[in-house]
């Protein structure tokens, strides 16, 4: 189980740009560049280090699975799964709190902070 984190909802809300209806924060780029060599297609890749540095998960099934420990703030993503097809990011009491723009999508510069679980189709 990860440890706790000092992010509520509201801090998730500005890390990823949510407003009232959850939006792709500003970072997230909806084409998103050739993805990185470690994220194989159909995947959905999370990140230790901004850049896509660092590999910490790829997750491809559809269900809600816990990020691993260690995630507390910072990282990447890139959702190189089926085009199109878009993750959905949960806090710790999994409630929604991000969904990435379709597939190809990324954000080299992400926040792992309020993220607990990926649920990544």
């Amino acid at each position: 189980m990860r440890t706790s984190h000092k992010f509520g909802l509201a801090a998730a809300a500005a890390v990823f740009g949510v407003a009232g209806m959850l939006t792709p924060a500003a970072s997230a780029q909806s084409q998103a560049a050739a993805a990185p060599s470690d994220c194989p297609k159909y995947y959905f890749c999370g990140y230790k280090k901004s850049n896509f540095k660092d590999l910490a998960f790829r997750f491809k099934d559809c269900y809600l699975q816990e990020i691993p420990d260690g995630l507390n703030s910072g990282g990447s993503w890139y959702n190189n799964q089926s085009a199109g097809t878009k993750a959905r990011m949960y806090d710790k009491n999994k409630r929604l709190i991000y969904t990435t723009p379709g597939a190809p999508s990324s954000d080299a510069y992400g926040d792992w902070g309020p993220v607990w679980y990926i649920d990544a189709c």
